[in-house]
């Protein structure tokens, strides 16, 4: 029951993110700030989370709910928005779902075990299936994009493969409300270089209170519930989804048609996926 209930939690969190994607880089594109975006996104999404927490009380592990904000939430965040800057969605997703085998490696690192075969081959096939799907759409304007990319990919895998050592202390909800807290704190310092007038349209406050709200507060959540009930592994195997969730919403939305070497890449990846979250 906990297996199914974690590949759902996952799941929901996938989909969620795939939409922070879209949104992120159309608020760039229109000259929206990065940091500014990121500051806002969590200052709305932390007062969310302690209430979905019911206002935990801090039960201490300050090192580690620190490091994990900076991982998770600033350093996180900060790096996909600046790097939509300079990528389109497509390339940033692309990077992101690097995390799945990534994530396998970094954990069997700090285990000290090997890597499981079979589910770090299935992320790999995974990968180059989602690199199918996302294909046509890869542009890339400057090369600082792809390191910030590849810079938040490894932030987010450190960071779902250490949130499990806070629910010693916390329930997963009631970590991600301290993780969410200590991650604003340690983007306060940058304020200064913020820009917080690109924000202030009707539009703009609109789809940040979304992402905070949906693709933040709850995708996080959903997050932290999964790694706990299904382990980094299995939560980070779901990740290369992403491009197949949005190339399904782009055709049955927008009516987009999928070229054949897509629907190919649909298939790899979700038989990547199955490799990668089986027991």
């Amino acid at each position: 029951m906990s297996h199914m209930r974690g590949l759902a939690y996952a799941l929901f969190a996938v989909v969620a993110w795939s939409t922070n994607y879209l949104v992120g880089r159309f608020l760039v594109a229109g000259g929206a700030d990065p940091l500014a975006m990121s500051m806002l996104r969590f200052a709305l999404a932390t007062p969310l989370l302690f209430f979905l927490a019911k206002f935990p009380r801090y039960r201490g592990s300050a090192p580690l709910l620190a490091a994990l904000g900076l991982l998770g939430v600033a350093g996180f965040n900060l790096l996909l928005y600046s790097a939509l800057a300079y990528v389109t969605a497509a390339v940033a997703s692309l990077f992101v779902v690097l995390a799945s085998p990534i994530t396998q490696t970094l954990e069997a690192l700090l285990a000290r075990r090997r890597p499981k075969k079979a589910a770090l081959l299935g992320s790999l096939v995974a990968v180059a299936g989602a690199y199918l799907i996302l294909e046509p759409y890869i542009a890339i304007r400057s090369y600082l994009g792809p390191l910030l990319a590849i810079s938040a990919t490894f932030s987010w895998a450190a960071y779902t493969v250490l949130v499990r050592r806070a629910y010693s202390l916390y329930s997963p909800v009631e970590a991600m409300a301290w993780i969410s807290l200590f991650g604003l704190a340690a983007m306060l310092p940058l304020t200064p270089l913020s820009r917080p007038d690109t924000l202030t349209s009707f539009s703009t406050l609109f789809l940040m209170a979304y992402v905070a709200a949906v693709p933040g507060a709850l995708a996080y959540t959903s997050w932290n519930v999964a790694v706990q009930d299904i382990g980094p592994r299995r939560s980070a195997a779901l990740l290369p989804l992403m491009p197949v969730l949005t190339a399904l919403l782009s055709y049955l939305l927008l009516g987009e048609v999928l070229t054949p070497t897509q629907l190919a890449g649909t298939a790899i990846t979700i038989v990547g996926v199955y490799l990668s979250v089986r027991r």
